[in-house]
């Protein structure tokens, strides 16, 4: 797969456009730009560009497949940005609340990490960015994996020194070290939407 095509479906996946993707890898908005618009098909982003898109939105490049979940030694992916495609009226409700509050973003939840604490696998976790968290707080965390870069987005009880679930899943009772060098708490949820499941 073409680094062309790699960014496309990352904008495609996440919704983002690509000045809020180069912003979000501390890029300038016109490499993305420049690149994807480019009729040099020879013209190859550098590999600090590309390992920059990657560990912002978790998906990691590959020539087999660049869309799979971000491997950290974990699970499988536990949330993943929100697809505006998949429900309209969720998107609708994110792009008005989005006009009052800055640094606003949504994730939809994929696990049980936090059923007892009443969020469900499929809930959209609107996360405002760069909050300071309070004990209890739900947080949306990212866990690095330097060697590979790559990096895992989670949502977890913010109970310091650690991060926790709230789940009977034993397999999800790993807390986290907030102590741990790979360990970015990246925002605070601050309102949750879920969508109707049928129809």
């Amino acid at each position: 797969m073409s680094q062309r095509n790699y960014i496309q479906q990352l904008l495609d996946r996440t919704g983002w456009t690509r000045t809020e993707l180069a912003k979000r890898a501390g890029l300038d908005p016109s490499t993305l730009s420049r690149f994807l618009t480019n009729a040099d098909e020879t013209h190859e982003l550098r590999a600090t560009t590309i390992k920059r898109l990657e560990l912002v939105s978790g998906i990691p490049f590959s020539d087999d497949n660049p869309l799979k979940s971000a491997q950290t030694g974990m699970a499988e992916a536990e949330a993943l940005p929100f697809n505006a495609e998949s429900h309209l009226d969720v998107a609708r409700a994110i792009a008005a609340l989005s006009s009052d509050t800055k640094n606003l973003d949504a994730w939809t939840l994929q696990n049980r990490s936090l059923e007892l604490a009443g969020y469900r696998s499929g809930d959209v976790l609107l996360v405002q960015l760069d909050a300071i968290p309070l004990r209890g707080d739900v947080v949306c965390v990212q866990v690095y994996d330097w060697a590979n870069s790559r990096a895992q987005t989670l949502f977890r009880l913010f109970q310091p020194p650690f991060l926790a679930v709230a789940t009977t899943d034993i397999d999800l009772h790993q807390p986290i070290s907030l102590e741990d060098s790979r360990v970015a708490v990246k925002g605070v949820v601050v309102m949750t939407i879920r969508a109707r499941p049928f129809g």
